[in-house]
């Protein structure tokens, strides 16, 4: 008892006394079921382990969290969501925060300061999905510097624990962030009833808790790659405390860019009229400006064009392309209309066509790539005669039936060692169930394939015991088969994801999704369905690359695999919480679809769904919008935009430019890539003056500080928007 403070006992205790006194007031007002009984269990267990027990370690603090995530899940299954399981939720976490003495790097400072950069990261990933489509994790490790730097000495490995929490967690939450605005965008009538806060995290929580262990068997596959995205930010999270002059980059991009926000925010809550882009916000000045609606112009964000930054100058224009493309639509076919919404215009069948063309593009050219690299039977021999499995190559041989590519060789040579038998397979479950610690030090933390396998064989009994069976969220229910033949395919979706993001930096992947179309052909589901669907696949596997992400800059920097699998669980936890929260909270204030969020993504999946749904009763996508024409002109009006689009998506991809930015500049408002063009103009000064300069040590060091303020300047715009968002539903809720 002595690690911690009496007065601390006491505080607790204090607290849990009270909230059971609540719960008495509850009960008193003839509110009673299972969820406050649970409640009441939990509180008086609580009051009796903050006099008596001893502190809890880091695995007591999972516990703690595992204890949180099913107490939340069995009261929204079960309906019983209220106030006193928030408070009971939020006895455990103030149990785990003040009553554990976790061992460094997964210290207090660290969870703590995770939590906070986490809930800021969390709503910028969020606010960037739903705002332009594209989401880059950047100044987790800048705000962690920040933070921890502040309050004591800085180290680079719980630095990592704060960005494995905060990145975790935004990654989390974006995963299902496609199903709510698809259903508002395209489902408005059944939007109120069914995107609610207990259905988003109930969503979240189940499929990201399931994904955690999908890729870690396979984690040694990836070792190798060249990961260009980790490694940069395992350097720079090394390099943070030894740069004095580091935090005054920082603190100078995050005090300018609050300052404009808070500015802005304030003129509006003074005037009563929104300044968000330029020219409309002149209107009441200049009324001629009113022609020009708020979704074309400049937008008034900072952390829109930090975010233009780090996109890219060609990634930058080649979105302005895509912007260009819409205006003109805007002017020849909707007549320069000032009064057109933004989900108006986004809805023009020739806007869709185009991308789906673009995404087309994209997908072929990820195919016809694979197929690029070819090797020669005699190559093939010399690269197997080097790779042998056990202690000489005696005894093995390859019958070269097809020749195959390089880098599978070593794959196929590997495939042996995951044979064995029933048996060995039974002593393995009893010896991971006996001791689960000696087992992972025994296999240095490798966990056997089936461990991946079993996981997703929960999550389909739940699943189908949910959806199929309870059905407890009004207009939706999802067939079980769908269940079964469907999730297998997000293992080898997260796979080649992984692959992707280890090789290129780039998060794409399109199995997963490509499910959509036998599932909507064979067994007729309704849209709400198929998107919750996917979409619990998307937090699967965006759970899984989450844990593979960071386990490999753990490594980078120092940090055990089992104390980052702990941090992506706490993540995890607050992407359920707190990314539910901001999404629903989102959806009630501004909606999804229009000027303020467009939801590119959901746009372009949402018309896939609805098009192939149109196709089985025999229905061409977006002809309805012509009823005095054949459908056959209509038709081949509609496909030469298509065809237009791929063309063009095919161009960019040989000439090795990002054919997905002019997707994406054709689905978000050209106010919002005219600011993303500000970043991408500074980055293609810094570029050319990188390539000018003949120090390269000090081109190097502006490059950073130059990185380092437009982090900051992102960062400052959420955090001032965080603040500003949560005093609102303050005022919305009280």
């Amino acid at each position: 008892m002595s690690q911690v403070q009496r007065s601390t006992r006491t505080l607790l205790a204090g607290l849990y006394v009270a909230g059971l006194i609540y719960i008495v007031f509850v009960i008193a007002n003839s509110r009673f079921d299972i969820g406050i009984l649970i409640a009441v269990t939990i509180t008086l267990g609580l009051l009796y382990s903050s006099l008596l027990n001893e502190p809890i370690t880091k695995r007591g603090l999972v516990i703690v969290l595992l204890l949180i995530m099913v107490y939340i899940v069995t009261t929204l299954v079960l309906q019983v969501f209220s106030e006193v399981v928030i408070m009971a939720c939020g006895g455990l976490l103030l149990y785990g925060i003040l009553m554990s003495v976790p061992k460094f790097p997964l210290t207090k400072r660290a969870i703590g300061t995770g939590l906070i950069v986490g809930i800021i990261m969390t709503f910028l990933g969020i606010y960037l999905a739903l705002k332009i489509g594209i989401v880059y994790f950047v100044g987790a490790e800048l705000l962690g510097f920040l933070i921890l730097s502040i309050y004591g000495q800085y180290t680079p490995e719980e630095n990592t624990i704060v960005v494995t929490i905060a990145n975790g967690s935004s990654m989390i939450s974006l995963g299902v962030l496609i199903t709510f605005p698809a259903i508002a965008i395209f489902q408005p009538e059944i939007a109120s009833d069914l995107i609610t806060y207990p259905f988003i995290a109930f969503v979240t929580g189940i499929s990201a808790i399931f994904g955690l262990v999908l890729l870690l068997p396979f984690r040694d596959r990836f070792e190798k790659d060249p990961w260009p995205q980790v490694i940069p930010q395992a350097q720079c999270i090394r390099s943070l405390g030894s740069d004095i002059n580091a935090r005054k980059s920082i603190i100078a991009g995050l005090a300018g860019s609050a300052g404009w926000t808070g500015s802005i925010k304030f003129i509006e809550t003074i005037t009563g009229n929104s300044i968000s882009t330029i020219p409309n916000a002149l209107t009441p000045v200049i009324p001629s400006c009113s022609i020009v609606p708020n979704w074309i112009g400049l937008s008034n964000s900072p952390l829109i064009a930090g975010i233009g930054y780090f996109v890219g100058w060609k990634r930058t224009v080649i979105m302005a392309i895509g912007s260009v493309i819409t205006i003109l639509i805007w002017v020849f076919l909707e007549g320069a209309d000032g009064g057109v919404l933004y989900d108006e215009h986004l809805r023009r069948p020739e806007i869709l066509y185009i991308a789906l063309g673009v995404f087309a593009a994209v997908i072929a050219g990820d195919v016809l790539s694979a197929r690029k690299e070819k090797i020669e039977p005699e190559e093939f021999e010399k690269l197997s005669d080097q790779l042998y499995i056990g202690g000489s190559a005696d005894g093995h041989h390859f019958i070269i039936e097809q020749p195959h590519k390089a880098k599978r060789v070593a794959e196929l040579a590997r495939v042996q060692e995951n044979l064995f038998s029933f048996d060995l397979f039974r002593a393995e479950v009893k010896e991971m169930i006996s001791d689960p610690r000696e087992y992972l030090r025994s296999r240095r933390g490798q966990l056997p394939p089936w461990v991946a396998l079993a996981s997703l064989a929960i999550f389909i009994v739940i699943g189908i015991i949910i959806f199929s069976i309870i059905a407890p969220f009004p207009n939706l229910q999802i067939h079980w088969l769908l269940f079964v033949l469907g999730t297998p395919v997000v293992i080898i979706s997260a796979y080649f994801t992984a692959r992707a993001i280890s090789e290129t930096g780039m998060l794409a992947g399109y199995i997963s999704d490509m499910m959509a179309i036998p599932a909507i052909l064979f067994f007729r589901v309704t849209f709400q369905a198929i998107t919750t669907f996917m979409s619990m696949l998307g937090a699967l596997q965006d759970a899984a690359i989450a844990v593979l992400v960071h386990w490999k800059l753990g490594r980078l920097t120092g940090v055990r695999g089992r104390d980052i699998l702990k941090a992506v669980f706490i993540g995890t936890i607050l992407g359920t919480i707190v990314g539910s929260w901001i999404t629903y909270f989102i959806f009630e204030s501004y909606g999804f679809g229009g000027s303020d969020f467009p939801s590119p993504a959901a746009q372009l999946f949402g018309f896939l769904v609805t098009s192939l749904t149109g196709l089985v009763n025999f229905q061409l996508p977006g002809l309805d919008q012509f009823p005095n024409v054949h459908p056959l002109f209509s038709f081949g009006y509609l496909f030469s935009f298509g065809v237009g689009g791929f063309l063009t998506g095919r161009y960019l991809n040989n000439r090795g430019l990002s054919s997905i930015s002019l997707a994406v500049g054709l689905l978000v408002p050209p106010a919002t890539t005219a600011t993303m063009l500000l970043g991408g103009y500074i980055h293609y000064r810094s570029e050319r003056k990188r390539a000018k300069e003949d120090d390269v040590t000090q081109c190097d060091i502006h490059q950073e500080r130059t990185n380092r303020v437009m982090s900051g300047i992102v960062a400052g715009e959420a955090i001032v928007t965080v603040i500003w968002v949560l005093w609102n539903a303050i005022r919305i809720f009280t």
